[in-house]
């Protein structure tokens, strides 16, 4: 890959023997404050932590340590859902420990603007006039999160084929009156190369997803 490409994996899920660089996923926090982290850390690997419980109020300082603690190789930050009083005390606090380690999605990127920036790849028209656009935004500190493309849509006339649309760096196959665009590998080396050319360091997606392209 053009840039360090992250695949993130559960701590028992079964993984290529090498040449590849991960990320765990399960780092967040318990519903009563307590810090959630995997049983085997993997090394060199940074955190995904995820919102996917929410303590009712804001978690200790001690918890946050700890939380911080096991992000020595740097974190993704996976919160899906709105900011609240409490994910923006954890956001907050994990920033104050862990400085520029962080990765976070741009609706966290006003809590901390020293942080890279974790960019949703869309599926678009034009790949180049996007990055650029992210690029003029956001400069040399955001990561291009993999979110291999499948979406299908109604023709008006029948028709069958395939082929690749060069500006939006997919595939497309005709079959019926449908017409789907989708992600190969291929396809998502020429958008690593093009993000790269326009600041984007590094790119992270599901293993799990990735293994079921092309």
């Amino acid at each position: 890959m053009s840039i360090p490409f992250y695949f993130a994996i559960e701590e028992n899920e079964e993984t290529p023997q090498t040449g590849y660089r991960y990320a765990q996923l399960g780092f967040g926090f318990h519903e009563d404050g307590t810090p959630r982290l995997p049983n085997i850390i993997i090394p060199n690997a940074p955190a995904v932590i995820d919102d996917r419980w929410l303590p009712a109020a804001a978690p200790e300082p001690k918890a946050l340590d700890r939380l911080a603690e096991a992000c020595g190789n740097g974190c993704f930050l996976d919160f899906e859902r709105p900011i609240n009083e409490v994910s923006a005390v954890i956001v907050v606090g994990l920033k104050q420990r862990l400085r520029a380690k962080m990765t976070v999605p741009p609706a966290l990127h006003e809590l901390c603007p020293d942080a890279d920036v974790q960019i949703p790849e869309l599926l678009c028209n034009h790949w180049e006039r996007y990055v650029r656009k992210i690029h003029a935004k956001y400069g040399n500190r955001w990561k291009l999160e993999i979110i291999p493309w499948k979406k299908a849509a109604q023709l008006t006339c029948k028709g069958t084929g395939n082929g690749y649309l060069q500006a939006a760096e997919c595939s497309y196959r005709v079959e019926e009156r449908i017409v789907t665009y989708c992600d190969t590998k291929a396809s998502i080396r020429n958008k690593l190369a093009i993000a790269a050319q326009n600041g984007c360091q590094a790119a992270i997606a599901l293993l799990r997803e990735y293994k079921t392209i092309d």
